[in-house]
């Protein structure tokens, strides 16, 4: 393996004001814990088992927040510091969905129940406000909003739109802890330019990566997208394109900082088998106590559906305990012959 990072063609000029400003006191943030792996590699899944422990904050669900102030900056950072300056903290909510405040819709119950995270129309415009299937949390989304509100004070800074919106999202839960380990949680599936600047920058985090084999990945990417099982040359080059370069960037970042990233096999916690066992090693890393509450999915305490791409499967999972796999076996002929190597080297980094 070389030390090239795929997504530095995609990041934005770093040297702006915007990105340099006060950038020093990024270190001084308190910790955070973040889930950030390839989407469809099991985010929802990890940190549906870690959502239960007494140790973490309660974590609202997915935001778009931090790769949106990276993507609108690539696109033009003037549009962004203009729509910044005049916007102020409406601004920065609507970036929670994309394009659109998410958490409103959630407090407001505007929501497609037939639509939820793992199973996002291929036109859908904005992140779907469902989570999982059938669950619909209640949020504080008037702390939320007030206080980014009264707070935001021409926060023209990466450093201090961060702070400000960690600190928000944080009061969207109900019911705080009181003996997190972690101050702040932030998920966001695909995170990597995000993640070096922040680690570049000294902020104190650790994130947790989950790493699904590419031949059950691969169904799951083709069904969300396509809506088809089928695999064909274009649908191939689309999901190993997708796997490999979000794959090869967390190696490098795990490489590059070790303490902060922890990786993790989606396989080991998908099966209820060795569930157990792979979440002691996760809370170890994480320094956080193993409580039994771990073993199961939910979401602020409450039992859910996975985030699953094949939604007439969903309910197997109330059943068995186990999280849907396709009945289709990838031919071995087919993967890509890079794979076998890289995954390879990337079982030496799990859990470490």
């Amino acid at each position: 393996m070389n030390d090239m990072f795929y997504h530095k063609s995609e990041t934005p000029n770093l040297n702006t004001v915007f990105f340099k400003k006060d950038r020093n006191k990024l270190k001084k943030i308190s910790k955070t814990l973040i889930i950030s792996g390839g989407s469809r590699n099991g985010n929802h899944l990890i940190w549906s088992l870690l959502d239960g422990n007494s140790n973490l904050p309660y974590l609202p669900g997915e935001d778009k927040f931090l790769s949106q102030i990276f993507k609108r900056n690539l696109r033009s950072s003037k549009i962004f510091e203009k729509n910044l300056l005049k916007k102020k903290a409406s601004f920065l909510r609507k970036m929670s969905g994309e394009t659109s405040d998410k958490w409103i819709k959630i407090f407001k119950k505007k929501i497609n129940k037939n639509i939820w995270a793992g199973k996002r129309k291929n036109n859908y415009p904005n992140l779907p406000p469902l989570e999982f299937p059938k669950n619909i949390k209640e949020i504080n989304y008037p702390a939320y909003k007030n206080y980014l509100d009264k707070n935001f004070k021409n926060s023209h800074s990466f450093y201090r739109i961060w702070k400000l919106y960690l600190r928000a999202q944080k009061l969207l839960a109900n019911s705080p802890r009181k003996r997190d380990k972690f101050n702040y949680i932030y998920a966001e599936s695909g995170l990597r330019r995000e993640l070096l600047y922040l680690a570049n920058n000294k902020f104190n985090f650790i994130c947790v990566v989950p790493v699904r084999k590419f031949e059950t990945f691969y169904f799951s990417k083709i069904k969300a997208k396509f809506n088809s099982t089928k695999i064909n040359k274009k649908f191939l080059n689309e999901a190993w394109e997708q796997w490999f370069h979000k794959t090869y960037d967390y190696i490098y970042l795990k490489k590059k900082y070790s303490k902060k990233f922890v990786l993790v096999p989606y396989e080991d916690f998908e099966n209820s088998k060795k569930r157990k066992k792979s979440m002691k090693k996760l809370c170890k890393f994480l320094n956080i106590r193993f409580e039994r509450i771990n073993l199961i999915s939910t979401h602020s305490n409450n039992k859910v559906l996975p985030n699953s791409s094949f939604p007439r499967k969903v309910n197997l999972y109330e059943k068995g305990g186990q999280y849907y796999t396709p009945d289709y076996k990838f031919p071995k002929k087919k993967i890509p012959k890079q794979y076998f190597d890289l995954y390879a080297s990337l079982k030496k980094y799990f859990y470490k």
